[in-house]
């Protein structure tokens, strides 16, 4: 596989992640529906990005930036803003794309119940967004029919 530039593989939301060693741990992964009992409570989440660095940009750092707002653009808690950096040492392969995750697990307030926004992006402009609804829980328990 080649790669030129950088590039968001994916960006996803858990219920809590986190990446050891490489490797993404997760619990409740990939939902796009949050059930909300109180909207005065903070939610708990925890967002994940995975960008594939092309060899070329190994050992530079490089920035990403992750935020979430409502349906309408309203920004929901602060953008949050990380570096990344991989080297490569003698175990790789001359010329490979290196998978980098990164987790912000986050408590916030979601002001509204709808839709939000997750969106993962680069200074390149390229971005991923996920999508997720905020429900009533009481909307939940309603029987069908």
């Amino acid at each position: 596989m080649s790669l030129e530039a950088l590039g968001i593989e994916f960006v996803m939301l858990t219920d809590h992640a986190e990446v050891v060693n490489g490797k993404l741990y997760m619990m409740g992964g990939g939902y796009d529906r949050r059930i909300i009992n109180n909207l005065d409570a903070p939610a708990t989440l925890s967002m994940v990005v995975s960008v594939l660095v092309p060899w070329n940009l190994s050992n530079q750092s490089h920035t990403v930036k992750l935020r979430i707002e409502t349906e309408d653009g309203m920004a929901v808690g602060q953008e949050v803003q990380g570096s990344l950096m991989v080297g490569h040492g003698i175990e790789v392969i001359s010329g490979q794309v290196f998978r980098v995750m990164a987790v912000v697990n986050c408590t916030l307030p979601l002001p509204k119940l709808g839709g939000y926004r997750v969106t993962a992006s680069l200074p390149s402009g390229e971005s991923k967004t996920t999508t997720f609804y905020a429900i009533s829980a009481e909307t939940t328990a309603q029987p069908a029919g």
